[in-house]
């Protein structure tokens, strides 16, 4: 028999304790208790999660793995079972194509496909009026077994990415503190942080409570663990991976921390590395110079990578950025040219628990 776990499109940043991952979690054992294979995919936090679990378990799985035009299936099918831990022979596979223009047709047709071929369908999460509420209702007019027994009530949980800073709560004598320094200002993960295996960021996510395990403070603490900042090519050209700063003072940076419901998530969230200007500079930090997208053709090679289009879409000036090109190891910054920042007061102790040198918070 084959089983489908169906939520619609929950919130971006799950944590343990929402009902539709408590209850996504009791529908996978029961169809593991009868011996099903689990049908599930891959693109969705609603689907990679029964992919996870399942992979808990160690029990039969068969993945609609939705492809576009050019991509290699066989690279990513090993990437799946590398980052889900899943073993080989207990896998099968279903390649969902994309054939038409519109890209947005593969999520309904890896859908369509997934509950056409199952057996058993655990309805859990499912948005009134949604496209999964009609195909349910058409796979019980068509005999199917539905087991409603888990069902929850839909909440759209978007707000979790969303910060609201307060500037009349801002710690003006921060500005005094960090007036020569540059700051890397982190924010929360939406998927696993760099390096990580989907794995044990589901992992994480399950096992979590009501605070999302890879948010701002948590991506900061792990930075801090590591004593690294990882190059990044998000919103770079991929052949420049770098960590981005800005010698913006706290409270001038402020103003930048905005919602941008494009990518669901804050351009910059209140948790911040600083690093003294001087020093910053032995470390191959240099600042971005701006212009029209044409000026990059006429640029000298190395100085390419430090070239920021000033946007239509976006106007990126204001910034004021640095960069680095690579990785930065924090470990040869000395402790007295650089500190950590955080939101608020309450948190400096636990940032103390593995960093011993300054903190400052950006609240009173």
């Amino acid at each position: 028999m084959k089983a489908v776990i169906l939520n619609s499109r929950q919130g971006i940043r799950p944590v343990g304790n929402d009902s539709w991952v408590i209850n996504t979690q009791k529908a996978v054992r029961h169809a593991v208790s009868r011996n099903c294979t689990t049908l599930t995919s891959i693109g969705m936090k609603t689907w990679e999660i029964v992919l996870y679990l399942t992979s808990c378990h160690k029990a039969n799985i068969k993945i609609y793995l939705p492809v576009e035009r050019g991509q290699a299936v066989e690279s990513i099918r090993d990437d799946i079972l590398r980052q889900y831990r899943l073993e080989t022979l207990i896998c099968d596979w279903e390649i969902v194509e994309q054939n038409e223009s519109d890209d947005n047709i593969l999520p309904p047709l890896r859908d369509m496909a997934i509950i056409y071929e199952a057996d058993i369908l655990y309805p859990i999460s499912i948005r009134p009026g949604g496209n999964l509420e009609k195909l349910i209702h058409e796979s019980c007019e068509n005999g199917k077994e539905i087991i409603n027994e888990f069902m929850v009530e839909y909440q759209d949980m978007g707000h979790r990415c969303r910060m609201n800073i307060d500037r009349s709560r801002v710690d003006n004598r921060i500005d005094d503190y960090l007036q020569d320094y540059i700051i890397h200002w982190t924010k929360a993960s939406n998927t696993a942080w760099p390096g990580e295996s989907m794995y044990d960021y589901y992992h994480a996510v399950v096992n979590s409570d009501s605070a999302y395990p890879r948010d701002g403070l948590q991506t900061l603490q792990k930075i801090l663990t590591d004593q690294k900042l990882i190059a990044s090519s998000r919103h770079y050209r991929k052949e420049y991976p770098a960590v981005a700063f800005s010698s913006l003072l706290p409270g001038e940076a402020v103003d930048l921390m905005k919602w941008r419901a494009r990518y669901h998530e804050m351009t910059i969230e209140p948790y911040g590395v600083a690093i003294h200007k001087d020093y910053a500079e032995t470390l191959g930090i240099k600042k971005v110079f701006y212009g029209n997208a044409e000026m990059l053709e006429y640029l000298e090679e190395e100085n390419r990578p430090y070239f920021q289009n000033i946007g239509t879409k976006g106007f990126w000036m204001p910034e004021k950025e640095y960069r680095r090109i690579g990785a930065v190891d924090l470990a040869f910054v000395p402790s007295d040219r650089m500190a950590v920042i955080v939101w608020k007061p309450e948190e400096i102790d636990r940032i103390h628990k593995i960093y011993n040198g300054r903190i400052f918070s950006l609240y009173k």
